[in-house]
């Protein structure tokens, strides 16, 4: 986890902008601005859940998840620099409470109707106890994206994140997540949105 808490300090600026939708390169990262879109989607279907968002970042998705009527949202990052982004953006928006540290590590009060894991799970050494986790906090959906291997960004994507920044990165196909899911206890699973380079998954 350290080196994945020294890679988001250093990039937490680049992240933030992924959920701009601008420059050349925009339309190749449509995958931080789909994740964010599903889960405000989901939280107005189900009418104003408490939200718990697990590697919440920049603060782009509680932005978005309390715009679509979050009764209240819990974020967790690793990321001190993330989090003063979250803080920032969030302020005066409420109830809002952001936790810094290594979920795994973290005793919550209480269930959440919606969990989000959007853009952690392809920095997890072992997703298991992860998901297992996820599912003892979420009393109704989990929503949570996954990077595929791309035979055109796949060898550049894990030699920069391996050999330049140090940090862990991983791959899924569809039926490894739904294994993994259903292991760690989530019965339904959907894949709503497939594309070439990753995918969303709901688990109910």
């Amino acid at each position: 986890m350290d080196s994945t808490r020294r890679y988001f300090e250093k990039h937490a600026r680049a992240v933030d902008r992924l959920y701009d939708g601008r420059g050349v390169l925009a339309p190749l990262r449509r995958g931080p601005r789909l994740g964010r879109d599903l889960a405000a989607a989901v939280v107005a279907r189900l009418g104003g859940p408490a939200v718990l968002d697990v590697g919440c970042g920049p603060g782009r998705v509680a932005e978005a998840v309390l715009d679509a009527g979050a009764a209240s949202y819990v974020g967790i990052d690793l990321s001190p620099r993330m989090l003063a982004l979250a803080r920032e953006r969030l302020e005066g928006r409420g109830p809002v409470d952001l936790m810094e540290g290594n979920f795994l590590d973290l005793q919550l009060p209480g269930g959440f109707p919606v969990v989000l894991a959007l853009g952690l799970f392809d920095y997890l050494e072992d997703p298991l106890p992860a998901a297992a986790w996820m599912r003892a906090h979420c009393t109704s959906t989990l929503v949570a994206s996954f990077t595929r291997w791309d035979l055109l960004k796949g060898p550049w994507r894990h030699a920069r994140y391996r050999w330049i920044d140090r940090c862990f990165v991983t791959d899924y196909e569809e039926e490894a997540v739904e294994k993994l899911l259903t292991s760690a206890g989530f019965p339904r699973i959907t894949v709503p949105h497939r594309g070439r380079r990753g995918f969303l998954v709901v688990a109910r």
